[in-house]
């Protein structure tokens, strides 16, 4: 099987992070995630006073609030790295000049984006595992972890992660902008996707939109595995559900870029 593109882009991928983002980046991304373990730990204990309503024990299945919004921050945080960086991949080849030679080479699109995400979630892990551990003194706690059932949970949010960059690579190629794009996106999944709270809480119209979005089903199924322990039979029902939500995600995507492409090398001529 050749691979030749997923390689090249892999590897061209860590050489520029290397060099163009050294640790000052991993650094300010690592302290994202501890600045939001003690914004937490600090609502938990002064504003909330140690106790929550029996609605949101009920809603997300503990009363581990701490936990709660440690887990669903890192998810978020993952999808931001994963979904920004591979999402705007042809953007940043526009804006480089390489765009038009790209689509002259044999570009396989699939490995492309592919080799972008794997990079990614490499760069990120290593982020995320080191703010794990650092909020484990603030109260984050893995009482009932599942790990089989979390390896395959996880596997299915990178691809929903996946999937929802490719159709936000389409809205940023036809636009030619990642700043109103991407910031308008990660806001709306903040408040849409049960990150630092139960989607039950959202009124009925909102929750209705954000059961659509990939992304709140794949913080659900994080959390079930993570903190409720939930085994893969438990959780089958969410799988295929986001499965099947992130395929028809996918293919959008990868049907729309094919008509962007030529939209986007008709501008830069036109």
């Amino acid at each position: 099987m050749n691979l030749k593109t997923l390689n090249a882009t892999f590897i061209r991928n860590f050489i520029v992070q290397l060099r163009a983002y050294p640790k000052d980046f991993f650094i300010g991304n690592l302290l994202t995630g501890i600045y939001t373990s003690l914004s937490a730990f600090f609502m938990y204990k002064l504003l909330f006073r140690g106790s929550m309503q029996a609605s949101f024990k009920q809603y997300a299945g503990t009363g581990d609030y701490i936990s709660y919004v440690i887990v669903g921050t890192a998810v978020y945080l993952y999808v931001v790295r994963t979904c920004l960086n591979v999402s705007r991949s042809l953007i940043t080849e526009l804006r480089t000049g390489t765009l038009e030679s790209i689509m002259i080479a044999p570009f396989n699109r699939m490995q492309y984006f592919v080799g972008s995400m794997l990079q990614q979630v490499i760069t990120t892990s290593g982020e995320i595992v080191i703010a794990i551990l650092v909020s484990i003194p603030f109260g984050l706690r893995f009482p009932n972890f599942n790990a089989m059932s979390f390896i395959v949970v996880f596997i299915i949010s990178l691809f929903s992660f996946f999937s929802l960059s490719m159709v936000l690579a389409c809205i940023m190629l036809y636009f030619r902008d990642t700043y109103i794009s991407q910031n308008t996106l990660f806001l709306a999944l903040f408040l849409l996707c049960g990150i630092t709270y139960p989607i039950e809480y959202l009124p009925r119209l909102v929750r209705i939109i954000s059961v659509f979005i990939p992304i709140t089903g794949a913080v659900n199924l994080i959390r079930g595995s993570s903190l409720l322990g939930l085994g893969i039979r438990q959780q089958m029902g969410t799988i295929i559900y986001v499965f099947i939500l992130s395929t028809v995600y996918c293919i959008l995507g990868f049907k729309l870029m094919k008509k962007i492409e030529h939209i986007a090398l008709e501008k830069i001529q036109g």
